[in-house]
């Protein structure tokens, strides 16, 4: 069990590191939306999406080895890592919030519906059995939500996928950190 004193320094620390993360995940996001207009961001796109994961990794490992310096349970490496993705959801919402709100104007929904009109996609879709109208139902839906929904929507989502990545990550790290220079 760690002190109250360990829990704040814990919060102080995952705060920053959900702040760097919360960056990372919002340059993943305007790289999707560059993406839908420039196929070559669509690498940078999913260099992001990989690096999330692996930067919180790193940075448990981090807090592990030079802030506590011993010993660090699988609970102590969820709750640090679970709470960088709790802050960094909080940066990205806001990000998120004020691009739809006052810049996108609905150019995303736009590139969507371009992108699956496309012939190369139209073709796949054929082949994999997809019916158009389920994209267009889709995207339907979504011109209807306004920018806070899709904010809110960001936070869950990200504290969804924050929760499996932060089981993984606290399995992956070690226990025990490695040796300390003096």
């Amino acid at each position: 069990m760690i002190t109250v004193e360990e829990y704040k320094q814990l919060k102080a620390f995952a705060r920053i590191d959900g702040a760097i993360l919360g960056g990372i995940m919002c340059g993943t996001f305007f790289a999707f939306i560059a993406s839908l207009s420039n196929m070559t961001w669509q690498l940078v796109y999913l260099l992001g999406i990989i690096a999330v994961p692996v930067f919180v990794a790193m940075r448990v490992r981090n807090y592990r080895d030079n802030i506590v310096r011993k010993r660090v349970s699988f609970r102590r490496a969820a709750a640090y890592s679970m709470h960088c993705f709790g802050y960094s959801s909080l940066i990205l919402a806001i990000v998120m919030y004020v691009y739809f709100q006052y810049f996108d104007q609905g150019m995303m929904l736009t590139s969507l519906r371009n992108y699956f009109s496309m012939p190369e996609i139209q073709e796949a879709m054929k082949i994999y059995g997809v019916d158009k109208s389920i994209f267009d139902d889709q995207l339907t839906v979504m011109s209807s939500l306004r920018p806070i929904d899709v904010a809110f929507s960001m936070i869950s989502n990200t504290l969804f996928a924050g929760l499996g990545c932060s089981l993984l990550v606290a399995i992956v790290s070690r226990r025990t950190p490695k040796a300390v220079n003096n």
